[in-house]
């Protein structure tokens, strides 16, 4: 379990560099990206999902390192409420 934590935090903590310096477009593909390019600026979402990913990396990191049932169940709950937050301020901020 602890490689699929590692290869987690890696691919975490790589998109997330991408998404920061501007080379994530690849990673922004599919869904309905003209309607998101219409609605949305590519920039500030990119800035704010690659700040959210250098999270979930950080947090699967200390996850792999912390062998403790009360830490999975934090570790959990914040990946959530991380998740929940990135979607706020996209909705909310990131509007052309």
């Amino acid at each position: 379990m602890d490689s699929f934590d590692m290869i987690l935090t890696i691919a975490a903590l790589v998109m997330g560099v991408m998404l920061l310096t501007g080379h994530g477009d690849v990673l922004m593909k599919g869904g309905n990206a003209a309607e998101r390019k219409k609605l949305y600026d590519d920039k500030k979402v990119q800035l704010v999902s690659g700040v959210t990913l250098l999270i979930f990396g950080i947090l699967t990191g200390l996850d792999m390192v912390v062998k403790s049932y009360v830490y999975d169940i934090i570790y959990l709950a914040a990946v959530i409420v991380i998740f929940i937050i990135m979607v706020v301020v996209i909705r909310k901020k990131c509007k052309k």
